[in-house]
């Protein structure tokens, strides 16, 4: 499980926890803004069927018999206030109505009904109970309908406080959960953060299998991991034992080939030659662990200081200029005897088909790495070119260098997943460029 995963995953958890908050606390809102509405029209409701019992009709005028009614009808500004019209005349208001600037709606209610609805005045919003009924008197029948208003600042003045008062459990309540999210997060996948540490540790030889104690569902991925080494292990040490045999096997006859007489004859000295190149070839790939899954982290910087100091005392009548551009950080993923033999033979060949002047560079793009080594030789002919790296060709045919040791880094490059490409260089001579991921 790479990182990038695991940040995904937690930027999922939090994004749904932002999601989920804000959605909950909107729907919490509203559903107590509904009941405060409906509360409201109870409340209305009571204080309108209080109205009615108070109510007394003569034939001039309407009154109340007492002030039974809720302080607040009594108490300017207070925002609640009643209202009694007949056949859209207002006949009666609370005291309460005075300077609240409202006018009773001319709604055509039947007789028994009632309505609850916000009113719109004067940019003011308001919420009007209104019943019509029949007044009964002694000896007539007279409609009236009751109007009970409420401000819209009596309602919304509960609504903000519970707002404020759930705004702060959940902001309490959303802390705690990216709390525990975090340390979910961080208790879940500290298994696997030790995984691919473990693996990293395998990877550039610190260890050899990996030994952590994991949870059941990784423990699998632990035992499976731990076969694919020791199977791995195994293959690569029975491949060089029975290469390293094969090769010492032939060198005892060759040997004796080459001190008996016949060895003298130009055909045959030819060939034994060439089987002593071949046998010291496999040699070299057997000691060689370049077939290996796990690979080691090489400093590339010092390997190239070695081998450019042995060049430059071998070679030291040509006075060869080695220029080096290769970055401190700069590492091959592999063995480093394979990364020694790869620029020994490309840089012992550069050193013998150049006039003076020897370039490597180094530098990785997109993590893959990337190996320079050019000259200002003659250069190779494209015509040998295709030739150059192909298994049985002489590895003297080409005089000025190019060819000695070849088909051993290719099949080094080949064994890492690299690629080795040859082309002009500026310089002159042949440029020999290596990519390995």
């Amino acid at each position: 499980m790479s990182l990038s995963l695991k940040l995904r995953q937690l930027l999922i958890s939090i994004f749904l926890l932002l999601f989920l908050l804000p959605a909950s606390f909107f729907a919490i809102d509203q559903a107590f803004y509904t009941q405060l509405l409906t509360s409201s029209e109870q409340k209305l409701e009571v204080h309108s069927y209080a109205i009615l019992s108070e109510l007394g009709v003569s034939a001039d005028k309407i009154e109340l018999t007492n002030n039974a009614l809720a302080p607040d009808f009594y108490r300017p500004d207070s925002g609640l206030s009643a209202y009694i019209t007949h056949q859209q005349d207002l006949v009666w208001q609370s005291d309460s109505s005075l300077n609240q600037g409202f006018s009773p709606p001319s709604d055509n209610l039947t007789p028994g009904e009632h309505l609850f609805r916000p009113v719109l005045q004067q940019d003011k919003l308001f919420w009007v109970l209104s019943i019509s009924l029949l007044f009964d008197a002694e000896d007539y029948t007279r409609p009236l309908n009751i109007h009970v208003v409420q401000t819209d600042e009596r309602l919304i003045a509960p609504q903000r406080a519970f707002r404020a008062t759930l705004l702060r459990w959940f902001f309490g309540i959303g802390c705690g959960l990216l709390l525990f999210m975090l340390l979910a997060y961080y208790w879940t996948t500290k298994p696997l953060s030790r995984l691919d540490h473990e693996i990293r540790k395998v990877e550039n030889g610190s260890q050899e299998q990996l030994q952590g104690h994991y949870p059941a569902e990784l423990r699998i991925i632990k035992e499976d991991l731990n076969l694919l080494l020791n199977s791995q292990n195994r293959q690569k040490q029975r491949y060089r034992h029975h290469l390293s045999d094969l090769a010492h096997a032939l060198k005892t006859p060759v040997a004796v080939l080459n001190t008996s007489a016949l060895s003298e004859q130009p055909e045959l000295k030819e060939q034994l030659d060439r089987i002593t190149a071949m046998i010291e070839h496999q040699l070299k790939r057997a000691a060689s662990s370049g077939h290996d899954v796990w690979k080691k982290q090489i400093q590339i910087s010092p390997s190239l200081q070695k081998l450019i100091s042995a060049l430059s005392k071998i070679y030291r009548a040509k006075q060869i200029n080695i220029e080096v551009d290769c970055p401190d950080n700069a590492v091959f993923r592999g063995d480093e005897t394979d990364l020694m033999e790869i620029l020994g033979n490309l840089l012992d060949n550069a050193c013998k088909a150049c006039q003076q002047h020897v370039r490597v560079s180094v530098h990785t793009k997109a993590d893959k790495l990337h190996l320079c080594i050019e000259d200002d030789g003659p250069g190779v002919p494209l015509q040998k070119r295709q030739y150059l790296f192909e298994r049985g060709t002489r590895l003297d045919t080409y005089h000025e260098g190019h060819g000695v040791g070849l088909s051993i880094v290719s099949e080094l490059v080949t064994s890492y997943s690299g690629s080795l490409t040859l082309d002009d260089s500026p310089l002159g001579g042949a440029r020999f460029t290596l990519s390995f991921q």
